[in-house]
């Protein structure tokens, strides 16, 4: 069984909750309050781990307002979502996704691009163990770009529409260059928790987040994740990346890592650390928070 299988299965019982939610949206009342609270609790968390941001699209981003009383179930979600007809289904693709953008400083040498809206609880009425779709996604760059928030909304968008997640170990095949019609070699994204964050799981009015970084690769650089290690391959791209000084910046004008003259050698002592952890603690396989061979020091 893949990592990416293992994962699936682990993370099924919330998604099907998830699902099941995103199904039932007629018996569902939208929780203005809870929906606000959340919201505005996210803000000041990303205040505190990233401080002021130095952009946000869309400009106007904040908190959705009740632009009247509601009578009625259907009119408070007309009036909290502004959706043309109170009959109209709720299309979660077309509510705001903001990503904010924040410069370089003396702890973060790069450029951070945050997601902010997959954790928003648009179908809860209540409190629940997972907020919204329980992720926000992040990119780190080390130039000013446009690319990063492209593939932030690409990824966003997926989760909306197919009421899915992403979870730390997961691997994507972007299929094509990282940046638009550009001709990066980096094609593939992995999933895994955020370096800068102080904690893998946060916890808002209406449930818990993590935030999680996407790290582009290239077509080799996957192949190698895939073979390395049935439990730790992502782990352990992760620790070459590392080693090499790419860490989670993702860089689309890079060269592939075999480019490097003593790759083989880095590789095989990640290797071996990952299986010596593996034998040493079969079970340390968990989606969330889980123990890491570095953790476990």
């Amino acid at each position: 069984m893949t990592t990416d299988d293992k994962n699936k299965h682990k993370l099924k019982k919330n998604k099907t909750k998830r699902t099941k939610r995103a199904k039932s949206t007629e018996r569902l009342s939208y929780n203005h309050d809870l929906l606000v609270k959340s919201w505005q609790s996210r803000d000041a968390l990303y205040q505190q781990l990233f401080g002021p941001h130095k952009y946000v699209s869309p400009e106007n981003y904040s908190a959705p307002v009740l632009q009247s009383k509601p009578k009625d179930n259907a009119s408070a979600r007309h009036a909290e979502f502004n959706i043309e007809s109170p009959n109209k289904e709720l299309d979660l693709s077309n509510q705001q996704l903001a990503i904010f953008t924040y410069e370089p400083d003396p702890l973060r040498p790069y450029w951070t691009y945050l997601t902010a809206g997959l954790s928003t609880p648009w179908l809860q009425d209540e409190e629940l163990e997972v907020s919204g779709f329980g992720l926000e996604l992040m990119i780190k760059s080390p130039n000013e770009a446009d690319w990063p928030a492209q593939i932030l909304r690409t990824m966003a968008y997926y989760i909306f529409n197919h009421m899915g997640t992403l979870s730390p170990s997961k691997r994507l095949a972007l299929n094509s260059s990282i940046i638009a019609g550009g001709k990066s070699l980096l094609r593939n994204v992995l999933i895994w928790y955020a370096d800068d964050s102080t904690d893998c799981w946060y916890q808002l009015p209406s449930g818990g987040f993590g935030i999680f970084t996407a790290i582009g690769i290239t077509d080799d650089e996957m192949r190698l994740t895939e073979s390395m290690h049935e439990e730790y391959g992502t782990w352990c791209m992760l620790q070459i990346l590392k080693r090499l000084g790419i860490d989670q910046v993702t860089d689309p004008s890079r060269p592939s890592i075999f480019e490097t003259e003593n790759i083989s050698s880095i590789i095989d002592s990640v290797k071996d650390y990952a299986e010596q952890f593996h034998r040493a603690f079969p079970e340390a396989n968990q989606p969330r928070g889980r123990q890491t061979p570095n953790e476990q020091n």
